[in-house]
């Protein structure tokens, strides 16, 4: 969920707070300071290293807040695999804080204040966390800590690989778990240059290929697989989905021999990643890097000495340079052939998991919120809008786009066309790896699209990315998303829907439910999904959108 602000609140209580933690994870203990004072009625399970009390869900239910599933990543640990962490004697309290993996660009600009970005980034804010690098704890939602075994469903979040958290509480999970009944465990792990810095000539492990930070999730699976019995979780009925980046980590993992049989389902929210970074765009932005802190590729060992500060400072001075084509100067999972050993889908959906179901959708009009500061986008006319396509596509497929688009939608204002035909583009991604999964003729592929349109800003952001977060998390109608829904009645009818699909996914493999029939996607019918105030499924909704994209990408018009 890269558009959305991340912290806020004073810079250097932050970094005195950072400093504190780094300081007692040396020391392998975290301060009881951080930790609030127990309730007499809370409950306490005890998990593999110790035992942790939990909380009330704010819908109900138990949370256990920011619980260890790894050691601290610093020092010799940094870029290198993760490992379990140390058990603790007494009980572990809830933690006031959360811990995040570090993120924060201590040169970024905030929102203008009123501005329509600042009503937007307040939602995905880390005001309050604690950045460390020993922040690999997972965040459990569930509806009691009996023996009943429930669907457990993983969360990867967003934000670029780059920044977020599983412990924000734009993801907080009491809703999905109680009217779900399963049980939701949001994922903290390595982000940035700390979790995927490919360094080959470091002399380190070979498991130190730029994919740390999705190793930190296999081990939080495992962590699953060996606790969430205690919290009523069915280790046999696990299902991973990620939204945006999330997504593309689910990918990875769908590609990676070592997460076999760690999760039995999964689903790509607006997160259609078909290909990881290849080895040599990886190492480049490693090597740009180093060149910033005066290293050279063999000395990348020194990265583990460097105080935690100064190694994210040469990474922020990094992304604040302009990129060349196909050489980025930010950090996320590589296709290394040794961890990662095929390409998600492609040119095929990886044989690894055939056996494991998959949802693949997106929003109807994603690049919206990230256009917010493109004003003239929302003002096109007819002429503007030719100009942008033939810029984008080529002058022939541009105006073969506009004649299409308005023919098929006579009455639509040209801005809505432009964003629908941006968003298309990206959906074609989402309906590829439908094919690809169909194709296999093995586990069941079920693609949709979010097609309700918020009405806030004057339904100026129609139906963004990220819209789709706060209806499969069921939390449509609270404040910290009223910015995006609007918390209107209609948002919750949407959400109902999403999040039931989704629990029930989870149970079975199949998101159908008794108010909402969802067939598979076959490349006989294309039946897709279309969540709106009335949900219902069609089949070859996009055909004519579809077949249009696909010719652009092969090159026929």
């Amino acid at each position: 969920m890269s558009s959305f602000g991340r912290r806020g609140g004073n810079t250097t209580s932050r970094r005195q707070l950072l400093a504190g933690v780094t300081a007692v994870a040396a020391a392998a203990s975290l301060s009881r300071e951080l930790f609030a004072a127990a309730a007499v009625n809370e409950p306490v399970v005890e998990t593999t290293s110790g035992k942790v009390r939990g909380q009330r869900g704010v819908a109900g239910g138990y949370k256990f807040f920011c619980v260890p599933y790894g050691a601290s990543t610093a020092g010799e640990g940094r870029f290198m695999p993760p490992r379990p962490p140390a058990p603790w004697a007494d009980i572990r309290e809830v933690p006031k804080q959360a811990i995040i993996a570090p993120q924060l660009d201590p040169a970024a600009k905030a929102a203008e204040p009123g501005s329509r970005r600042a009503a937007v980034s307040g939602i995905g804010s880390e005001a309050g966390s604690i950045e460390s690098e020993d922040c690999l704890n997972v965040t459990v939602y569930t509806p009691g800590t009996d023996s009943a075994r429930r669907p457990v469903m993983v969360w990867l979040h967003g934000g670029g690989y780059s920044a977020g958290s599983g412990s924000n509480p734009m993801y907080e999970g009491s809703s999905l778990a109680v009217h779900g009944d399963v049980v939701v465990v949001n994922v903290n792990h390595r982000l940035n240059v700390l979790g995927y810095a490919h360094l080959p000539e470091s002399g380190m492990e070979v498991d130190a290929s730029g994919n740390v930070g999705i190793l930190d999730i296999e081990l939080a699976q495992r962590w699953v697989k060996e606790y969430l019995d205690r919290c009523g979780g069915d280790a046999k009925r696990v299902r991973i989905f990620g939204q945006s980046s999330g997504g593309g980590k689910a990918a990875a993992l769908l590609s990676m021999p070592s997460a076999r049989g760690l999760f039995h389902r999964a689903a790509l929210q607006s997160g259609a990643q078909r290909q990881l970074r290849q080895i040599e765009s990886a190492v480049g932005a490693s090597e740009r890097l180093l060149k910033i802190l005066n290293l050279t590729a063999k000395q990348a060992r020194e990265l583990q000495r460097l105080p935690l500060a100064q190694l994210m400072a040469a990474r922020f001075e990094l992304g604040r340079r302009a990129s060349l084509p196909n050489a980025p100067n930010s950090f996320e999972p590589v296709f290394d052939g040794r961890l990662v050993t095929r390409q998600p889908f492609d040119p095929v959906a990886s044989p690894l998991n055939a056996d494991v179901p998959l949802i693949v959708g997106c929003t109807s009009t994603e690049n919206t919120v990230f256009m917010m500061g493109d004003e003239a986008a929302f003002r096109l006319d007819i002429t503007g809008l030719r100009q942008r396509m033939r810029t984008l596509i080529g002058e022939s497929a541009g105006d073969a786009a506009v004649d299409l688009y308005v023919t098929l939608k006579p009455l639509a204002a040209p801005s809505q066309l432009y964003f629908e035909m941006l968003s298309d583009r990206t959906r074609r991604q989402s309906i590829l790896i439908a094919e690809m999964k169909a194709a296999q003729n093995e586990a069941k592929a079920y693609l949709y699209q979010l097609m309700w349109n918020t009405p806030v800003m004057d339904g100026l952001l129609r139906s963004p990315h990220s819209l789709d977060l706060p209806l499969v998390f069921d939390i449509a109608m609270g404040e910290r998303w009223k910015p995006y829904t609007g918390a209107v009645p209609a948002a919750d009818r949407v959400a109902k829907a999403m999040s039931a699909a989704w629990a029930e996914f989870a149970r079975t493999g199949d998101p159908g439910t008794g108010a909402l029939q969802w067939p598979d996607y076959s490349l006989r019918r294309r039946d897709v999904m279309l969540f709106d105030e009335d949900s219902t499924h069609a089949t070859d909704a996009f055909r004519e959108t579809r077949q249009f994209w696909d010719d652009v990408a092969n090159g026929s018009i």
